[in-house]
C-alpha cells in the first residue's frame, strides 16, 4: 500500500540519522477554505482538495522530519484522515483550530521514537492560535521548548499592533512556562509570521532569538511566500534562543544549527514564485527531477510550475545538533 510504503521509507532514512540530531519543517499548506482560483473555492471540490493534499503529504514525508509545523492545517474530516493516515505511525499528532467560524489551525507533528511530549500548551490570541510544546529529546535527555504560530496578516497600519501584541503573548507564554518549571532551555519559536518588514520581527530578534536561515546563511530568506495581492515577500521564519553570546542567560544544553533551507532546496530563495492553482489533472503531473541550476535551468522553472500546484508558501527546514553549550 502506498502509504506503508512511504512508512516504511521514513522510519528506514530516521533511523539513519544521528539521534543527536533534529530536524524542523515549518511549513504553511494553505487552507483548502482560503484557496481560491478562478472564481472558485478549492474547498467545494474534495476530488481536487484530496489529491492535493495527498502530494503535499507525499513530499514532506520524503524530508523524514522529526518534527514538522504546519499552518493553515484545515478541519476537515477527509482532509485530516489523509495526514493521520501517512504520520499516525511515526509521528504524534496535535492540533488546534482557530476559534468560532474559523476552519484552519495548526498542527504539530512529532516524531514518536526520538522525541517525547512531556507538556502541550494552546495560546490563544484573538481569532488567532500557537500551540507550545516542551520535548525531551530519548538521546540524550535533554529538553526544548518549540511554539508554531501564525500570526495575523497586516491588512494595514491599524493591525501593527494587534500582531505585536500577538507575538508578545507568545513570548510572555513561553517566558511564564520557564519561570514556573525553573526551566533554562532552548527554544524554537516557528511559523508563518506573515510580514518581515514590520516591528514583530524586530521584536523576537531583541528577545533572544536569531532567524536559523540568517544565521546559516549570513540574511534572511529573500521570498517564502506569493501572498493574495501577488506580492513575494519572506514570511516563513524558524527562530531559535541561545545562538547568541550577548543573551545573558545561558543553557548547558543547545540546539546549534547545522542548516537550514527552502524546499525544494535546488530553488533559490531568490527564486520567483507564482500564485497557487487546482483544476489539474494530477495524473498527467510528476514532481519535476531536483537538479543542480547551472545544470538544468528548466528544471528550476518547472520546480516553480510544481510548486504552484501545491501551496503559496515554500517550506522551511532545519537541522539541529544537540550538543553541551560552549558556554556552560
Amino acid at each position: 500500500m502506498y502509504v506503508n510504503r512511504m512508512f516504511q521509507t521514513a522510519r528506514k532514512r530516521a533511523a539513519q540519522s544521528s539521534p543527536r540530531q533534529i530536524s524542523l519543517m515549518t511549513f504553511n499548506i494553505l487552507a483548502p477554505c482560503y484557496f481560491r482560483h478562478g472564481g472558485l473555492l478549492e474547498s467545494d471540490f474534495e476530488q481536487v482538495y484530496v489529491t492535493r493534499a495527498q502530494e503535499i503529504v507525499q513530499f514532506i514525508h520524503k524530508q523524514c522530519c522529526d518534527v514538522i509545523c504546519l499552518q493553515e492545517y484545515w478541519f476537515n474530516q477527509s482532509y485530516e484522515r489523509i495526514f493521520h493516515s501517512a504520520f499516525q505511525h511515526s509521528h504524534t499528532i496535535h492540533t488546534i483550530k482557530r476559534p468560532g467560524i474559523k476552519q484552519d489551525g495548526l498542527a504539530i507533528l512529532v516524531n514518536k521514537q526520538k522525541l517525547d511530549i512531556q507538556f502541550v500548551n494552546p495560546i490563544q490570541a484573538g481569532d488567532r492560535v500557537a500551540m507550545m510544546m516542551h520535548l525531551t529529546l530519548k538521546q540524550p535527555y535533554q529538553s526544548f521548548l518549540l511554539i508554531n504560530s501564525h500570526l495575523t496578516f497586516p491588512h494595514g497600519q491599524e493591525y501593527k499592533e494587534i500582531r505585536l501584541s500577538q507575538i508578545q503573548l507568545v513570548l510572555n507564554s513561553v517566558q511564564g512556562y520557564m519561570e514556573q518549571h525553573n526551566l533554562q532551555v532552548p527554544v524554537l519559536l516557528c511559523g508563518d509570521f506573515n510580514d518581515h518588514n514590520d516591528p514583530v520581527h524586530q521584536k523576537v530578534l531583541d528577545n533572544g532569538y536569531r532567524s536559523v536561515f540568517e544565521v546559516v546563511h549570513g540574511r534572511e530568506a529573500r521570498i517564502t511566500h506569493c501572498n493574495h495581492k501577488n506580492r513575494e515577500v519572506g514570511v516563513d521564519f524558524i527562530f531559535a534562543s541561545g545562538l547568541s553570546t550577548e543573551n545573558g542567560k545561558k543553557s548547558t544544553f543547545q540546539l546549534y544549527p547545522l542548516c537550514c533551507d527552502l524546499l525544494p532546496r535546488h530553488l533559490p530563495d531568490t527564486a520567483r514564485l507564482k500564485r497557487p492553482s487546482f483544476g489539474h489533472d494530477w495524473s498527467t503531473i510528476e514532481c519535476p527531477l531536483e537538479m543542480p541550476l547551472e545544470q538544468c535551468k528548466e528544471t528550476h522553472e518547472q520546480l516553480v510550475d510544481y510548486w504552484s500546484l501545491l501551496s503559496d508558501h515554500r517550506p522551511l527546514l532545519a537541522i539541529f545538533d544537540a550538543r553541551k553549550s560552549v558556554l556552560s
